[in-house]
């Protein structure tokens, strides 16, 4: 019974442990269990996580291999040694390391020349523009150092005329103290003289006064002589002349006539060419008849009914341009036309006297008479000083103003003008009662402007 009863108690303990043992392999087992599930996840997420980085055929690539192995030899891990390499290489090219591919990509594109080419290609490019512009930039420093060479050469000749221009200055300076030296002394001793020699001067001006005022009355009486003689010889010249002379026929006057009239060109063919010894820019008065050209009881001739100029000259006639023509009283074939210088068969002698206004500005001057002159002689006239038994016409201007008569001490020169003019008034009175006396033809400007057609401008 004890057996027994002890027996069961093994056998029980035996069950029991077995039972404990079971248990305890059940847990190990669903711990290991468990453990290799896991496992079995996180190598699966290794393997995801492996293959995110590279993938399997990757893994075989020589290039990846390469980049192992280099790792390997400095100890990091190829996807570190990558990384390492990557910011290297962007600190190296855009200095920042810290750059996404994504911005280095965009700043790559964005530089000028790239147009899609290689890294290297650009900087190969960028080079030879790098150099080219040294040797642009090496022209150009030597240009400039020439630049500023000439510039300090410049520099130092424009000193050089400073200086030179200083030195002429003070010396001119000096020059014109001494000068000014010299005056003040020559003042002093001017003063000296004039208050030395004041009354003496004085005495003179005086003694002087009398002696030209005594010389005047001399002077007044010789002229009145001189009058009274020329006036004597005016007479004497005038006792072989007729009444012929007096007044010029009406023939006499007349020089040609009008052979056609070209009344569209404004221009009319005269009879006088160069054959007649007709001048370029002769102007003539037209008439219908000789008998228009006749003194009036005041001694005038009537204007024309038109005037002519000659512009050009053939040999036996002339082309005339029309400057004026009386309305009503056309230009027409065979109209007369004179000038009073002009004469193929004759030269007429001419005395010219006085101021003459040519331009008509209103100022007589002794110039214009000149002009006037200048013209009788180019148109074939001769100018004569007196009037002797040949003489054809005598043409006055203005008479000439005789200014107040000279303070005593004046200028010489005032007192030469002055008596210049004095001669010149009295010439004038004398040239009228000359012709007068010996009945020549006397002319004022207008008369003769009337006699030529007009003065040319």
């Amino acid at each position: 019974m004890a057996a027994r009863t002890g027996a069961s108690v093994g056998v029980a303990v035996t069950i029991t442990i077995l039972g404990a043992l079971s248990l305890a392999l059940f847990v190990t087992t669903m711990v290991f269990y468990g453990k290799s599930q896991k496992a079995i996840s996180e190598l699966k997420a290794a393997n995801e996580d492996y293959a995110r980085f590279v993938s399997t055929t990757e893994r075989d690539n020589a290039v990846v291999r390469s980049v192992a192995d280099e790792a390997q030899g400095e100890r990091m891990s190829a996807i570190g040694y990558l990384v390492k390499n990557r910011r290297e290489l962007l600190d190296a090219v855009m200095g920042n390391a810290d750059m996404s591919m994504s911005e280095f990509k965009q700043q790559l594109g964005n530089i000028e020349g790239s147009d899609g080419s290689a890294l290297s290609d650009l900087i190969a490019n960028k080079n030879t523009m790098i150099g080219t512009l040294s040797k642009q930039l090496e022209v150009a420093d030597a240009e400039r150092s020439a630049a500023q060479q000439r510039a300090r050469d410049e520099a130092e000749r424009v000193a050089q005329i400073e200086e030179d221009f200083n030195a002429s200055a003070a010396a001119m300076q000096s020059e014109v103290q001494s000068m000014r030296d010299q005056v003040a002394v020559l003042r002093n001793k001017i003063g000296d003289l004039e208050g030395r020699y004041g009354n003496e001067i004085e005495l003179v001006r005086s003694d002087s006064g009398s002696l030209v005022s005594e010389m005047q009355d001399q002077l007044d009486e010789v002229n009145r002589q001189n009058r009274a003689l020329k006036d004597q010889n005016s007479r004497l010249l005038g006792l072989g002349k007729d009444d012929r002379t007096r007044p010029l026929s009406e023939e006499a006057l007349v020089d040609g006539k009008i052979t056609q009239v070209n009344v569209a060109d404004n221009e009319a063919i005269i009879s006088i060419g160069r054959t007649q010894k007709a001048i370029l820019g002769m102007t003539f008065a037209v008439y219908d008849d000789a008998t228009d050209i006749r003194e009036d009881e005041n001694g005038r001739y009537p204007a024309g009914k038109a005037v002519l100029e000659i512009i050009r000259v053939e040999e036996g006639f002339s082309h005339a341009r029309i400057i004026e023509s009386s309305q009503g009283n056309p230009i027409i074939r065979g109209d007369v036309i004179a000038n009073a210088v002009y004469d193929p068969k004759k030269t007429y002698k001419f005395v010219v006297d006085g101021l003459f206004d040519t331009n008509g500005d209103g100022v007589a001057t002794f110039f214009e008479r000149e002009e006037l002159e200048a013209l009788i002689e180019r148109w074939g006239g001769k100018l004569v000083d007196q009037i002797d038994g040949d003489v054809d016409f005598v043409v006055l201007g203005e008479r000439p103003v005789v200014p107040p008569s000279p303070r005593i001490g004046a200028p010489v020169a005032v007192i030469q003008e002055y008596n210049r003019l004095q001669y010149e008034n009295q010439r004038y009175d004398e040239l009228i009662d000359g012709a007068e006396a010996t009945s020549v033809p006397l002319l004022n400007s207008n008369r003769l402007q009337t006699l030529i057609g007009a003065f040319p401008d």
